[in-house]
């Protein structure tokens, strides 16, 4: 009887741990995260009019089409150099020049989002687990891929927040929310 009950303790662990892990698949539930955030991204690029990407709300920041550019480049940025630890290819290209070009902002947004999205599905369990030194943060130098990937996310967020206040400023309705 009592090695029944054992028996039966130990599959229900098994049963318990193996669930946890289906539970919350990091990368797979990211992806999706990574991919919605794209077409929402792309959605807002695509709202604001040609002629207002040089819109912007004070002398102090970037234009809308700058925004944008700037979510495509940085994101290159932090995979590129950051998460994978490769040098960035030279360009002479700047978030003005790609940010005045809505079909070159979308084109920069697209090429960004599935570099991200692609080296995400290259890495596994222990890539992500590996530090990196996030050099602008003293306190806190090193972060883990993982970690690089949800700081990544909130970054887009933050500017794509900023790009939905301009659409509104120049009258054009913002898309729908999406969340994950």
């Amino acid at each position: 009887m009592k090695k029944s009950i054992l028996f039966l303790i130990a599959i229900l662990l098994i049963a318990i741990s193996t669930n946890a892990q289906d539970i919350y698949d990091f990368k797979t539930s990211f992806i999706s995260v990574l991919e919605n955030a794209k077409a929402y991204t792309i959605e807002v690029a695509e709202t604001m009019p040609a002629e207002d990407y040089t819109f912007k709300a004070a002398d102090s920041v970037r234009t809308f089409g700058e925004q944008m550019a700037h979510i495509g480049m940085s994101s290159m940025f932090i995979v590129t150099k950051l998460l994978k630890g490769e040098d960035m290819p030279e360009s002479k290209v700047t978030e003005q020049e790609i940010g005045a070009s809505k079909e070159k902002t979308i084109e920069l947004l697209n090429m960004s989002f599935d570099n991200v999205i692609s080296s995400l599905k290259e890495m596994d369990d222990e890539d992500l687990q590996e530090k990196f030194i996030l050099f602008f943060r003293p306190e806190k130098p090193e972060y883990t891929k993982l970690e690089g990937f949800i700081f990544l996310r909130d970054h887009i967020t933050h500017h794509r927040g900023q790009a939905i206040v301009y659409l509104r400023m120049k009258g054009q309705k913002a898309p729908q929310f999406r969340a994950f």
